[in-house]
């Protein structure tokens, strides 16, 4: 079972950054993360079943599972990404793995996502619940499918069950009260998201006990696609900070 896509073979480096794809989305969604981010990072795509080389599998995926395979893979100082949905699993995975006794990341990033316990209606909320061709032509009005993927109907098809399975969990999902996170959140809102607004992101404010920080991108839902550089430079900035600050905090 293949959890992590490499970006081009396992390398040392000061801090590892785990990264949860979007809805329908698999590792590749980070594939140019590496080269951007540079040595400093080690960059780990979380591969989740049913996508691209695990399409075989059953697309449903236990949240639980996802922070076992995160656990086994930490190995010092770590952050976790996640984007639109991979937001809100990257949120359980870190509420999971401290009941579980697991070191906790740095940092938790979010992009595009809504704070767990915003309930807002969005342009793809109840997808999993309409016809195929209803969810085809809301999520390519949203910007949520690869362009021309529709002029490939035998693709369409074999991604129809895990964008099914995925929007499931985004219209399934009920946030359950916990004590705020003991980590900084750093939150990510596309200027041009009609989707996720601003103040769904500033709600990430009241789940961490440790700080909170809000950057606009331009762009819209997928700005970690249309403005890659702009999101890399802060997150690049951020872990540096992070990282000297844990380092201070151990030498103190």
């Amino acid at each position: 079972m293949t959890w992590f896509l490499s970006a081009g073979g396992w390398h040392p480096a000061p801090v590892q950054l785990f990264c949860l794809p979007y809805a329908g989305g698999g590792a590749t969604v980070y594939r140019r993360w590496q080269d951007e981010l540079g040595p400093d990072v080690e960059v780990l795509p979380v591969q989740l079943p049913g996508r691209e080389n695990r399409i075989s599998e059953n697309p449903v995926f236990k949240v639980v599972d996802v922070a076992h395979a995160i656990a086994e893979r930490i190995r010092g100082p770590y952050a976790i990404y996640g984007h639109s949905m991979g937001g809100r699993v990257a949120f359980e995975v870190v509420r999971e793995l401290r009941r579980a006794g697991r070191p906790l990341p740095l940092r938790l990033y979010v992009g595009g996502a809504r704070a767990p316990h915003i309930s807002a209606p969005s342009h793809f909320d109840g997808l999993s619940r309409v016809d195929d061709d209803e969810l085809l032509r809301r999520l390519a009005a949203g910007g949520g499918l690869p362009a021309g993927l529709l002029d490939y109907p035998e693709l369409v098809e074999l991604l129809l069950p895990l964008l099914r399975a995925d929007l499931a969990r985004v219209d399934d999902y009920r946030y359950t009260p916990e004590e705020p996170l003991p980590m900084p959140i750093v939150a990510f809102s596309g200027r041009g998201d009609d989707t996720v607004y601003r103040e769904h992101s500033a709600g990430w404010r009241e789940h961490t006990s440790a700080g909170f920080t809000l950057h606009e991108i331009d762009g819209g839902h997928f700005f970690l696609n249309e403005r890659l550089p702009d999101l890399l430079a802060v997150i690049r900035a951020d872990l540096t900070a992070a990282r000297t600050d844990a380092a201070t905090r151990h030498h103190g």
